[in-house]
């Protein structure tokens, strides 16, 4: 399992998802998986969605009840 890297610094709640902007650089920790870098591809406005593009994985969809953290840099 992957450590949390040292530039993800700042763990953001779903109702803050919407502060982050397009191509913006973040890790998504989940149980099992660890740390995985992704970038920011559409932030839903209304909502508690996000999807973010994982170079390896592909695209995926983030909701607010998700089991999952997102950190962004400091």
């Amino acid at each position: 399992m992957q450590q949390r890297p040292p530039s993800a610094g700042t763990r953001l709640a779903p109702a803050r998802w919407t502060e982050l902007a397009p191509g913006e650089a973040v890790w998504v920790e989940s149980d099992g998986s660890g740390f995985v870098a992704g970038h920011v591809d559409e932030v839903s406005a209304h909502q508690e969605m996000l999807w973010v593009d994982f170079s390896v994985r592909g695209r995926r969809l983030l909701c607010g009840g998700d089991p999952v953290q997102v950190w962004t840099r400091d």
